[in-house]
């Protein structure tokens, strides 16, 4: 009898062929790295480390020792007033978060472009949602900032709201410009909470720049930070700072403790801890490498024939986005060629394949990734171009609070009822229509073609149907 492929047996797998990472997390798999800097017995006692809370371990709902310890050791190293530590994720630290902002039944702003957290925090403290558009690149239909100016008309049509909520960076890489939100904020008197889940770097980088894009440098109040993403601890796992005196801090761990496990993963504390040691020692030898392969990278990639890389004046360039259009390869294929030649991408977005680089991306990650690109140049120099130029998803919608009661009711039947889930299509991950909003003709069309081109949405079930606001007959 023959047995079944499970994910163990993946894992194995995956980590045999010695992939070439460009997804998240940002150690990349490298065991290496962790013990040339001293860790060995951590990340090889993985079975050991899966403990409790066992005395002499702390507490993470009443930390009074160790992890307190590495609590105040990352607001130091972040410059922040207080951190938080997160074991389910920043979604755990967003939900909290904004249910310690807002009070049951009040407002928040937000980018549509919003993690699914966000929508999760609405729905659980009865908030209404006050949507702000991202402007849109016409060049190639992806979504870029949030801007001050879109904040303050939000601000001033709603000033009851209790907070803000900004995506910086997005999922392509580009920063929102957070100082000049910030004053509009601060100015009507409305705290602003950062979603930096893709930016726990940035803090890093800005130690040696004059221009700062950390939001923890730029007066924001609460900043969310997944540091699996791009620096070293477990996927899982992330911080949350206070940055201002805006914020309740007891009232922010009470929802914390609404929302974070109490049987915490040790393996993901100990990581937390070992990525605040070696950034605390080594964050300035780690950047300046990660800068220079990327110097590397971007001073070589535009000579390959038909290679673009997507640019912005507020993109954080450790996200790199590329495309192959010009020799006929959509954004689907350039990853599927990419991922057979054992480069593993973080998303597909139109044209664009996204690889996101890391703390453990080394200078060959970068040398294969451009032997690749070139051999791939050169196989499609003929080819007739071709463009899956990314759809224009910004359709004006209506906005209502989100429902309390649901249903399911065909996708094709949804036009003018109020959304009870969000819509989401993966990658990248922001939905094209939010709880709340009510749907039309544009968006149901958008998503019908989404589906037939095969790609994954969550929000629409086997049987294509949609759940929505719960309507009396």
């Amino acid at each position: 009898m023959n047995k079944e492929r499970t994910i163990s047996d993946f894992l194995v797998e995956h980590k045999g062929v010695r992939p070439i990472s460009f997804h998240m997390p940002g150690h990349k798999g490298r065991e290496d790295l962790f013990v040339k800097c001293g860790y060995a017995g951590f990340v090889r006692n993985f079975v050991g480390n899966d403990i409790t809370e066992i005395p002499g371990a702390d507490n993470l709902f009443d930390p009074q020792g160790t992890i307190l310890r590495v609590k105040r050791n990352y607001a130091k190293l972040y410059g922040v007033k207080h951190t938080e530590l997160l074991v389910n994720g920043s979604s755990a630290g967003i939900i909290a978060s904004i249910l310690s902002l807002v009070p049951k039944g009040g407002k928040l702003i937000l980018g549509r472009n919003s993690h699914h957290s966000a929508f999760s925090a609405m729905r659980l403290g009865g908030i209404s949602p006050v949507y702000v558009r991202p402007e849109i690149d016409p060049a190639n239909g992806l979504q870029t900032c949030i801007t001050a100016e879109s904040i303050e008309e939000a601000i001033d049509e709603n000033p009851d709201a209790g907070a803000v909520f900004v995506v910086s960076p997005n999922y392509y890489g580009v920063l929102s410009d957070i100082r000049a939100i910030v004053e509009v904020c601060h100015e009507r008197g409305v705290p602003l909470i950062v979603d930096e889940a893709h930016g726990a770097h940035l803090k890093f980088f800005d130690s040696h720049s004059v221009r700062k894009r950390a939001a923890e440098n730029l007066g924001a109040d609460i900043v969310v930070c997944s540091t699996h993403k791009t620096l070293l601890s477990f996927t899982g796992s992330g911080i949350l700072h206070v940055c201002s005196d805006a914020v309740d801090i007891e009232e922010l761990q009470d929802k914390l403790r609404m929302v974070q496990t109490t049987s915490p993963s040790y393996l993901l504390i100990g990581s937390l801890d070992v990525n605040e040691q070696i950034m605390e020692r080594l964050s300035d030898d780690l950047v300046a490498s990660w800068k220079e392969d990327l110097k590397y990278f971007y001073s070589r990639c535009p000579k390959i024939p038909g290679v673009e890389l997507y640019t912005h004046d507020m993109l954080d360039m450790t996200k790199i986005n590329i495309s192959m259009a010009k020799l006929g390869l959509s954004g689907e294929e350039l990853g599927r060629q990419l991922r057979y030649n054992n480069i593993w991408i973080e998303m597909v977005h139109g044209d664009y394949v996204m690889l996101m680089t890391g703390a453990g991306n080394r200078r060959e990650d970068y040398v294969e990734l451009l032997r690749v690109l070139s051999m791939l140049s050169d196989k499609y120099a003929y080819e007739h171009a071709r463009s899956s130029h990314a759809e224009n998803a910004d359709f004006e919608l209506g906005v209502n609070d989100i429902p309390t009661k649901k249903e399911k009711v065909p996708l094709y039947l949804a036009e003018g009822r109020v959304m009870y889930n969000p819509i989401i299509i993966y990658p990248p991950g922001y939905p094209v229509v939010c709880p709340g909003e009510i749907m039309n003709m544009d968006a149901i069309n958008y998503i019908s073609r989404a589906l037939t081109r095969g790609e994954s949405i969550v929000g629409v079930d086997d049987e294509g149907e949609v759940t929505v606001g719960y309507e009396e007959r």
